[in-house]
């Protein structure tokens, strides 16, 4: 039995030390007496370009990176070295991406669904926060990183079965922030990119990540600088980057925003110091001086802060070199470590975490993927952007997960915090400069989804120059969701001018009306659809001042309409790339309620392309009626830029027209990824009446010149418009164009 015992006890002894007893920066093995270096990779946004000229100089001298610890900015660079990317890979990624598509939450328009896109017609503003018993109810920030964690997701897809960061190529650790102690949280296993978001939530700007139990902020307002964590793992010597923005020098003229900014800055550069001082004689520290130069913000300024940082070398490059391993040894360095593949794994199952009010199968329906197909990635976010396009959902994202041997993608889809109540707004506004000013505020309450089918129930009041009332319910049909019906009653009062041949105003008339719109349709995926509808409408004309001609004119309006909708355009107002085209047959008849019956095609085309700064496009427009006699509601209304930009908006009405145009617009800048444009068109059209055809129309060139910008309260345009043998009209729309 001694013996017995003995031997057990020798074996022991023999065996080698636990895998998990083993310091992480020393989990690759190798030479037991080479000191570990560990790298750590600060906070500082858009300063934090300044890591990869770092990496790429240790690369250049051979310096082995045992481990890794970053925050913020640090935490994603760092997270992406940690998975096996080089410095080469990563500023590749970094220079080509659009910054500010990346912290751009809402999904492009191409890519919404068709029932978002009809909301452009109610000139709403994008921002809807939630409303119920408790009031208002604001987001807890501006982004839920919805591109972000996708973004992240493909870039970490090699290592994204991984959930041990200790056995990633390099080890690393992600430091967030904890909202609810305020404690540093050392983040080193679950999702990679998950981790790296968490350590980027800066507060007010994304949405907190909640992580098990916990709800993390960025990591930065904890430990900017994590040299700690990096001792931790088992880091002999440490190399440290510290990109973080330094105090600034105010005075007492300084404002409310710099003095808070400031006592941010507190917490930051204080924490930062305080790591500083726990470096010895053999660590690093790196400190670009990156200044005034590239702020937290700046990520148009990869090139400068690149510079910077590589000039930041320039005092501690003879100690980085005194680090670095002569060739073979680095070599085999590299070798022993962890080497993701290159090729895209096989999916074998789709599970989907659905927290959301929507049927499993309404969302699954919208996820494209074969079961044992290599995975496609790309084909995964078009499916993802499409259903966050409903725009009633915070985030849908994925990661990778593997269960008993097998790969598969498992789908999270969270519900807005605020939702599913949402408080809509617009505002419009119109002016001719010429007697004509109008301003409409619209107020609503949209109720999305109200059933698991994706049913959505909106009521909108219109107050100001124009009243109205809009009631209306959408319903998708089936668990797929593809047939969707909807119903919409409205009330209104619009106003519009009569003008002689010559432009002279006559009189003005507002012209109260009801209806009710039934919509049967099926949509193609987020590219268009096919609706039937029926109309129904009663009204007056009621004069305001003038000839009253018109004055209380009655009118009733009942027809059927089928129509086909392509619609991949960015924008229906300031069109920069894609097309959007429109074809419709009307059938009005006194059957369903008109004054008269007679027969419309409608056809609208608009394309659009864009080379850097500049955009062209170019659409056409052709309108016809049958030979019978068009009531007042089914006159087509002209005037505006794209409609015979010589007239003001409805100051003619004709039974048919046709319409060429072409423009060109010059990008000025961004507000915050919002474009603003400097353009203008040339336009050739004709119009005829009953009995004649196109060839009987007299051509009309107008032409204009305008300045655009998508502003938070709807697209603006204020333009010139001229027609040949006219006088010039000046035009200023915000929100919904007349």
């Amino acid at each position: 039995m001694r013996l017995f015992v003995s031997t057990l006890l020798v074996l022991a002894l023999a065996m080698p030390v636990a895998a998990e007893d083993v310091p992480a920066c020393r989990a690759a093995g190798g030479d037991p007496e080479r000191p570990r270096i560990g790298l750590v990779l600060g906070g500082g946004g858009a300063r934090g370009f300044a890591h990869v000229a770092v990496l790429r100089e240790l690369e250049r001298l051979r310096v082995p990176v045992d481990c890794i610890a970053g925050t913020s900015m640090g935490a994603i660079v760092g997270g992406l070295y940690a998975s096996g990317m080089d410095a080469d890979t990563i500023e590749r990624e970094m220079r080509t991406l659009d910054w500010s598509a990346v912290f751009r939450d809402r999904t492009d328009r191409p890519e919404r669904s068709f029932r978002r896109k009809r909301d452009d017609d109610l000139a709403l503003l994008s921002a809807k926060p939630g409303i119920g018993n408790t009031g208002i109810k604001l987001p807890a920030g501006v982004l839920s990183g919805q591109r972000v964690m996708l973004l992240l997701e493909r870039l970490t897809q090699p290592v994204g079965f991984e959930t041990d960061f200790d056995r990633l190529p390099i080890p690393y650790r992600a430091v967030a922030t904890d909202l609810n102690t305020g404690q540093a949280v050392v983040i080193g296993e679950g999702n990679l990119a998950q981790a790296m978001r968490a350590s980027l939530s800066i507060p007010g700007v994304f949405k907190p990540v909640v992580v098990g139990e916990r709800v993390l902020v960025d990591g930065g307002l904890a430990n900017q600088l994590p040299v700690d964590v990096v001792r931790a793992m088992g880091a002999d010597i440490v190399i440290a980057v510290d990109v973080g923005t330094p105090l600034a020098k105010l005075d007492e003229s300084a404002g409310l925003l710099q003095i808070i900014d400031q006592i941010s800055g507190f917490m930051t550069v204080g924490g930062t110091e305080a790591q500083v001082r726990t470096l010895g004689p053999a660590d690093v520290l790196v400190r670009p001086a990156l200044g005034a130069d590239v702020g937290t913000a700046d990520f148009d300024k990869f090139e400068q802060a690149l510079r910077i940082g590589e000039s930041g070398l320039d005092p501690v490059r003879p100690r980085l070199a005194a680090l670095g391993l002569d060739a073979a040894t680095h070599q085999a360095h590299l070798a022993a470590r962890t080497a993701p593949s290159p090729d895209p794994p096989v999916v074998h199952f789709v599970r989907l975490d659905n927290r959301s009010r929507y049927d499993d199968t309404f969302l699954l329906s919208r996820i494209d993927i074969a079961p044992g197909q290599p995975f496609d990635a790309d084909r995964l976010e078009r499916n993802l952007r499409a259903i966050h396009g409903l725009a009633t959902l915070e985030q849908v994202t994925y990661e990778l997960i593997e269960d008993q041997g097998r790969k598969g993608v498992l789908v999270t889809v969270l519900p807005h915090r605020h939702g599913p109540n949402y408080l809509e707004t617009g505002l419009s506004l119109y002016s001719d400069f010429q007697g004509d000013f109008f301003v409409n505020l619209r107020a609503g309450v949209l109720r999305a989804p109200v059933n698991p089918l994706g049913g959505e129930l909106r009521g909108l009041l219109q107050l100001g120059d124009e009243p109205s009332l809009l009631l209306d319910y959408y319903q998708p049909l089936g668990r797929k969701g593809e047939w969707f019906l909807s119903a919409q009653g409205s009330h209104e009062s619009p106003r519009f001018s009569l003008f002689d041949a010559g432009g002279e105003r006559l009189a003005n008339y507002r012209v109260p009306n009801y209806g009710l719109e039934l919509l049967l349709g099926r949509e193609y995926g987020n590219f268009g659809a096919a609706t039937l509808g029926l109309r129904r409408h009663s009204g007056e004309i009621r004069l305001d001042v003038g000839d009253p001609a018109f004055d209380g004119l009655g009118w009733d309006q009942g027809e059927v309409e089928l129509a086909f909708t392509y619609d991949r355009i960015d924008s229906s107002y300031l069109p920069r790339k894609g097309l959007q085209a429109t074809a419709s047959v009307v059938a009005s008849r006194r059957g369903f309620g008109a004054d008269t019956d007679y027969e419309q095609f409608n056809f609208d085309l608009v394309g659009a392309g864009a080379i850097g700064r500049h955009s062209g496009f170019g659409g056409l427009r052709y309108h016809a009626s049958s030979d019978d006699p068009v009531g007042l509601p089914g006159l087509f209304r002209l005037g505006g830029l794209t409609r015979f930009a010589g007239y003001r908006p409805n100051e003619r009405l004709a039974e048919n027209y046709a319409l060429a145009y072409g423009g060109y617009t010059w990008e000025l800048g961004r507000v915050l990824g919002r474009p603003a444009l400097l353009g203008g068109t040339l336009e050739y059209g004709r119009t005829w009446g009953r009995g004649q055809d196109i060839d009987d129309g007299e051509g009309e060139l107008h032409g204009s010149l305008y300045f655009g910008f998508d502003s938070w309260l709807g697209p603006l345009q204020l333009g010139y418009g001229l027609r040949e043998g006219g006088e010039g009209i000046f035009l200023l729309e915000l929100g919904r164009p007349r």
